[in-house]
């Protein structure tokens, strides 16, 4: 039974049916449900004012207005949000260049977590304006805005692999202090820069051939794993690398002396600081 919007499949009597509200309008939500009700006699129900069948679709723009204004909301404090961090990053990136007396290896690997952050923000910024908050151009489906999609996916495994690398080198530097004095940066440029493109790629590639939607906005697949999978991991290497670390410091504060105590209970103080840092 089509009723002008939707068709609707034969139902028993007296029993309510329905399904999702079309997409084809702006001002409906299509995960929201529209009803129609098959009465006793076997027959549709309709609407006394017009002696018409009837479908209820009530809901479908009963909240659009409210999560349109929730939508924008959020969309504003996201770049307002992103390019706040990208000032304060730049002033932190413009002391570390400025000052050469700063320059170390850990220095250096805050230079590149905090580069990770500002491409990662100027990215997210430029992909919500230029795609998300524009309908025409996810209609027209350019290869521009999925080429676009990469490298804001790949700037996001920078980052949380970035996190990684930092980790990687405090718990080098406590707990394996053999280590200590020199560390072989460009296995940590290889982590950062480099594996992310593993992940993403392997999603764009699945992507493209198993669920090529629109600009690739779509949350709805579990190909995103390929991503978000490698992500998660790094985060719990570096919980694992915090607990150790942790550990370390502890064990050492039982066998020193109250000055070195004193030392190593700032390091633990400065340790847990950073669980923001390495997530």
């Amino acid at each position: 039974n089509w009723d002008g919007w939707l068709c609707w499949e034969d139902t028993p009597a007296g029993i309510f049916t329905s399904q999702n509200c079309p997409n084809y309008f702006d001002d409906f939500d299509p995960t929201e449900k529209a009803t129609k009700y098959c009465g006793e006699d076997g027959q549709w129900f309709r609407h006394p004012d017009t002696n018409r069948t009837w479908s209820n679709y009530t809901l479908c723009n009963e909240n659009t207005k409210a999560k349109l204004r929730s939508a924008f909301i959020l969309f504003y404090m996201t770049i307002v949000g992103h390019a706040l961090s990208i000032a304060s990053l730049l002033i932190s990136l413009a002391i570390f260049f400025y000052f050469r007396s700063l320059s170390c290896q850990r220095i250096t690997l805050h230079k590149n977590l905090f580069c990770s952050y500002v491409l990662n923000s100027a990215l997210t910024i430029f992909y919500l304006v230029t795609v998300v908050n524009n309908p025409e151009v996810v209609a027209r489906n350019p290869v521009g805005c999925k080429v676009l999609h990469f490298f804001h996916m790949y700037m996001l495994g920078c980052n949380y692999f970035w996190m990684l690398c930092e980790g990687i080198y405090l718990h080098t530097l406590i707990v394996v202090a053999v280590f200590a004095e020199e560390q072989h940066l460009h296995w940590y440029y290889l982590l950062g820069w480099g594996f992310p493109l593993v992940p993403v790629s392997i999603h764009a590639v699945a992507r493209k051939k198993y669920f090529d939607d629109n600009c690739w906005m779509s949350v709805e697949t579990h190909l995103l794993y390929a991503v978000h999978g490698p992500i998660v991991a790094a985060l719990l290497v570096n919980l694992f690398f915090l607990l150790n670390i942790i550990r370390v410091l502890v064990t050492k504060l039982r066998d020193t002396h109250r000055a070195e105590s004193n030392m190593y209970m700032k390091a633990v103080r400065a340790t847990l600081i950073l669980v923001p840092l390495l997530g």
